[in-house]
């Protein structure tokens, strides 16, 4: 404070000065430096920054008590803001024309700037100081010059504390973001957005790309701290604790990509979600295309349908007489001899098939067959299969076996439920089996009840059902729940439901059910959408001596009897064979993997893109490269062809049976059900 009578005009522009420079500095954000500063130690500053002999108070008295500028130094002397990236504080460029006051301020300006940024300002006062007082002193009316300055309104507020633990917060979780989150991190979730390889990625991009922004501003900026102060309530700088942030916590800690991005899509719960694409970067990508262009394997990505004439005889374990002209080297080397039809026109017992082994089959019946047909039950959609080939026979090899063939089953997998279930690690051998199949992240639940009453589902499993999937955690686009029956199989009627316990998508909707005893495998679908805690019954059926007699559909079921269309062919019927060959693995006595038994039938063309590189199939070079082949398998498929070798497969490691009619070179006729 100061008399007016005492060099008022130097005080009063002083004055005039520090409260322009405050209203100026009120528009935008303000802040607190010092944290845990005592504010007597603005005050000292103050008033031992005056030059010796110019404190005209302080000559009469050894103690300056003014308690009104005591309180505006206190409470704005260690405000500050940022400007363009640097801390001013309200003494910055104070009275610079006036020698005095321009070293108060200074010297004030100097003690600010060491101090830290501590927090936010806010204040439930609506100023500090006041502009004069008035006194008597000896019948005089003294009137006395204050430092004074207003509170704005956005400063202003009831609950300071809450109000800085919100910003101090921020503050917080902004530092560690920048800190914790990289740029390669940033850059690979932008590049799945960018590829439509992230869930609803594109409502996510934005917020990657501002605190990546940020991120870069903060690494280039003189005073960091001051960034992160005055960032910190941009809704980007929150970003570290959002759901996509989460993300690229995992992706900066070194968690591997597919795993991240399945704890994301987790969190976020997907509704109508389908991956287009698998997850690849462009890092990867460039590291895939060396080790591509390093072994000279650019021309064996591109893929065909396989025709007969790639096959070689040697190949084939049976062809029939109509297709050998078709074969590439002729029919020279077959196995199968020539003989002459008997127009015996015995037919058929409407009897039981004769169950017999495939190895059995291809030893003992086999070499004798003349025409082969197969029963093609509904039953067997998943075992539809088509061979493919490279489009340049003399490129390199891709695959672990030493030829350029591949095979690619119905939905363009390399193994059916009975697979699915088996890879969840479901029982596929008891004797009595019944497993659910649906196609997207819905929590269906499989309820069957025996004859006695007892019920099997997921709080009672009776030890009976061993896999329930999309319950929580991991979500599957191939889930299944399998129930099986190992031994004591109960004769009588069960019921069979299917419960919506949580339904999270509008799309693929619908489910399989699939029966299996005796060797005999059954399929009933449900094809329409199934409502949020909605029960379906899906059927009764009767079990006698371990084998399933009888099954009555529910009313929305459908049973696997009528003949539908696929593959250019007509189910529930018998179709002729044309050729019989093993996997491509096992191709010129080669070994590698499991078996499959393939049936290229007459007329059977596959009229979709498929697959025709699996990383299944990948030699050992190209594995570390399978998310980027996964890519490419997805986008080189096969275009179709009237002439591709397409039919049934069977798998030599799951159970399974198909019906076959043989007819033999003598005129025998044979009803056999091939057992795998």
């Amino acid at each position: 404070m100061i008399k007016e009578d005492d060099t008022v005009g130097d005080f009063q522009q002083f004055v005039t000065d520090v409260t322009i420079r405050l209203s100026a500095m009120s528009k935008g954000e303000l802040y607190v430096v010092g944290d845990g500063l005592d504010g007597d130690s603005l005050w000292l500053t103050f008033l031992d920054s005056f030059p010796a002999g110019t404190n005209l108070r302080f000559r009469e008295r050894s103690e300056y008590d003014c308690s009104t500028c005591r309180g505006f130094i206190k409470s704005f002397g260690n405000i500050v803001e940022i400007h363009n990236g640097q801390v001013r504080s309200v003494w910055s460029g104070v009275s610079a024309s006036d020698p005095v006051f321009s070293v108060v301020a200074a010297a004030m300006d100097e003690f600010v700037s060491t101090l830290p940024l501590s927090t936010i300002f806010r204040s439930t006062e609506a100023q500090y100081g006041t502009r004069t007082t008035r006194t008597l002193r000896d019948g005089q009316v003294e009137v006395w010059h204050h430092l004074h300055g207003r509170v704005e309104k956005r400063h202003r507020i009831k609950d300071v504390g809450a109000a800085r633990g919100t910003f101090d917060a921020a503050v917080q979780v902004f530092q560690r973001g920048l800190a914790e989150l990289t740029q390669h991190a940033l850059d690979t979730v932008v590049d799945l957005i960018d590829d439509n390889a992230l869930y609803r990625g594109t409502e996510h991009r934005r917020a990657v790309t501002e605190f990546r922004s940020l991120q870069n501003r903060w690494t280039k900026a003189t005073d960091g701290q001051a960034f992160i102060f005055a960032n910190a309530m941009n809704p980007a700088a929150r970003f570290r604790n959002t759901v996509i942030g989460t993300l690229v916590q995992d992706l900066s800690a070194g968690v591997d990509l597919k795993q991240a991005v399945r704890s994301f899509e987790t969190k976020v719960a997907p509704q109508n979600y389908q991956r287009p694409t698998a997850l690849i970067t462009p890092a990867m990508v460039k590291a895939a295309m060396k080790t591509i262009d390093e072994l000279g394997i650019e021309e064996s990505l591109q893929r065909r349908f396989a025709r007969l004439s790639d096959v070689s005889v040697t190949n084939v374990l049976w062809v029939d007489n109509d297709t050998q002209s078709r074969m590439k080297d002729g029919i020279e080397g077959l196995l199968m001899q020539a003989a002459t039809m008997r127009s015996a026109g015995a037919r058929l017992r409407d009897a039981k098939p004769e169950e017999i082994p495939v190895v059995t089959f291809m030893k003992d019946i086999l070499p004798g067959a003349a025409t082969i047909d197969l029963w093609v039950a509904n039953s067997h959609e998943p075992h539809f299969v088509s061979l493919t080939t490279g489009r340049h026979p003399a490129a390199p090899r891709l695959f672990t076996w030493d030829n350029d063939f591949g095979w690619s089953y119905n939905g363009n997998v390399t193994d059916s439920i009975k697979e699915k279930v088996k890879r969840a690690g479901g029982n596929v051998t008891g004797k009595l089996r019944v497993s659910l199949s649906w196609f997207n992240h819905d929590d269906l639940d499989l309820h069957v009840f025996e004859p006695n009453g007892d019920h099997i589902w997921y709080k009672d499993k009776r030890n009976k059902l061993d896999v329930d999937m999309n319950a929580g955690g991991t979500f599957s686009r191939e889930p299944v729940e399998n129930v099986t029956w190992t031994d004591n199989v109960p004769d009588g009627e069960y019921r069979i439901e299917v419960n919506q316990f949580n339904k999270r998508e509008s799309t693929e909707f619908g489910f399989v059910i699939e029966t299996e005893s005796n060797g005999k495998i059954e399929h009933y679908s449900h094809e329409r959408a199934v409502g949020h805690k909605e029960t379906v019954e899906v059927g009764r059926m009767t079990v006698a001596d371990e084998v399933i007699t009888a099954f009555r559909p529910g009313k929305d079921m459908q049973p696997g009897s009528a003949g539908k269309d696929l593959w250019g062919i007509t189910t529930e019927q018998f179709v002729p064979v044309s050729t019989i060959m093993y996997s491509p693995n096992y191709f010129d006595d080669g070994e590698v993997g499991n078996r499959h038994y393939l049936f290229m039938l007459k007329g059977c063309v596959n009229d979709q893109p498929t697959r025709g590189i699996y990383n299944e199939f990948l030699r050992g070079d190209l594995q570390p490269h399978r998310k980027v082949f996964e890519v490419l398998g997805d986008r080189t498929k096969c275009e179709p062809s009237p002439d591709q070798l397409s039919g049934l497969g069977f798998s030599s490691t799951v159970r399974s049976s198909v019906v076959a009619k043989v007819t033999m070179t003598d005129g025998r006729r044979h009803l056999i059900s091939i057992q795998f």
